[in-house]
């Protein structure tokens, strides 16, 4: 019952190293492409030059060749952890730490490419950075847009589609003491969205302040767009820091009542959604 790795949108093209996919069948032709991939997310924001290309593909093979030999392994030994947490007496405190853990290796992903982006963001021309502060503005916008679209009603009623489908996946057919558990905690999750739109909106103000400032020295310019790529929380209101950890605390309990729910087929399920996992983390390791 993990979280897939999917594609994070953030406020610099160059974001485009995190595209890592670790849970379908082509992660490997995914992740060992990613210089090549990435170019096609890039095109959607920025147009950049030979030089600027050339300089970014090199930070993403550096990070990659870091991501490959330091962070795979340890998103390995979390699903192991959190496979043995699974199979023996689960407690709420230690299935809360390791997920706890294993989240911040987004953010060590960005503690190791946040000063070569910055560098690379100080590189852009005034008409690429009106380019690229309007292209992500229009995804803002866009999801906004998406969000204003349904009421609050129709989003949890989504949301528990999805969530029926998510833990399908894992465990196979839900009986009915499964679902209703689902359904509890789709009922008592709290509706971020709008929270996490107000902080794409604030992080990417503070970006366009980095960026349209002529005042700033280079130096200057690398280590504020290196807080802004870097220090995500900084951006987020109180409310949405409380939010997400209310929703935390609730995807553990749920974690844990599922857990003693599960008939030995539904058991044996999760342990082949964990070997999945771990499989794949292998063979992107080892190619």
């Amino acid at each position: 019952m993990l979280n897939n790795l999917k594609a994070k949108k953030v406020i610099n093209a160059c974001f485009a190293i995190s595209m890592v996919f670790l849970c379908s069948c082509s992660a490997s032709f995914t992740y060992n492409n990613l210089s090549w991939l990435s170019s096609f997310w890039v095109d959607d924001y920025i147009d950049l030059n030979k030089t600027q290309n050339k300089q970014l593909k090199q930070i993403i093979n550096t990070t990659q060749a870091w991501h490959r030999s330091t962070q795979l392994p340890a998103y390995k030994q979390d699903i192991q952890n959190i496979k043995a947490l699974f199979n023996n007496t689960l407690s709420i405190d230690q299935l809360k730490e390791q997920v706890v853990f294993a989240k911040k290796h987004w953010q060590n992903l960005l503690e190791y490419a946040h000063m070569p982006l910055a560098e690379l963001g100080a590189t852009l021309s005034s008409e690429q950075r009106e380019e690229l502060l309007n292209n992500i503005q229009i995804k803002i916008n866009d999801e906004r847009e998406e969000f204003n679209e349904q009421t609050p009603l129709e989003r949890k009623s989504e949301r528990l589609e999805e969530q029926f489908e998510y833990y399908e996946q894992w465990i196979g057919k839900l009986n009915k003491q499964q679902k209703a558990l689902i359904k509890s905690t789709n009922e008592q999750h709290q509706d971020s969205g709008a929270l996490w739109l107000e902080y794409k909106q604030t992080r990417l103000n503070a970006a366009k302040q980095v960026f349209t400032n002529a005042e700033i020295t280079k130096k200057e310019f690398i280590n504020q767009l290196s807080t802004v790529i870097k220090e995500r929380e900084l951006y987020m209101s109180d409310a949405l820091l409380k939010t997400n950890e209310a929703n935390l605390d609730l995807y553990i309990n749920l974690l844990y009542e599922l857990n003693s729910t599960l008939n030995d087929k539904q058991r044996q399920s999760v342990n082949d959604q964990f070997d999945e996992l771990i499989e794949t983390l292998n063979d992107i390791i080892e190619n």
